[in-house]
């Protein structure tokens, strides 16, 4: 009896500590404190793009809209079919922000969600998941 009361509690503890879902003002609004942190948040896409890199290695950009920021999200990879989002669609981005990334001397991006497939921790659920698409 007592095994199967600490194991419901350890249920309800790892269900109450689970990621909340943010929105993008939220995230932007807490910026210093999620930097570096891993978050999901839901958004609207817009500017979607699929591409390769100089060395041939396919990555993602969009940009996550909310009511009045914006974030940018990057991933390593691609999506196809039905798992790829269009502009206009309503998706879950689950991966690490940073309010400022410098890529190289050149580029720094600010406010990204990195998305990519983590090659350390194969527990993290890293990706885009569409939760609504556009009315078309």
């Amino acid at each position: 009896m007592k095994r199967s009361v600490l194991v419901l509690g350890m249920l309800i503890a790892a269900v109450a500590f689970a990621a909340e879902t943010l929105t993008v003002d939220k995230l932007l609004k807490d910026r210093e404190t999620l930097d570096g942190k891993d978050v999901v948040v839901s958004g609207t896409v817009s500017e979607y793009k699929q591409r390769e890199s100089r060395l041939g290695n396919p990555y993602i950009t969009f940009k996550l809209k909310g009511e009045s920021k914006v974030a940018n999200i990057y991933m390593r990879g691609k999506l196809e079919g039905n798992a790829a989002p269009k502009d206009g669609d309503t998706v879950e981005v689950n991966g690490v922000y940073r309010k400022e990334k410098k890529v190289n001397e050149n580029f720094t991006t600010k406010d990204e969600i990195d998305a990519s497939k983590s090659d350390t921790d194969a527990k993290k659920k890293y990706g885009v998941k569409v939760t609504k698409r556009k009315a078309e």
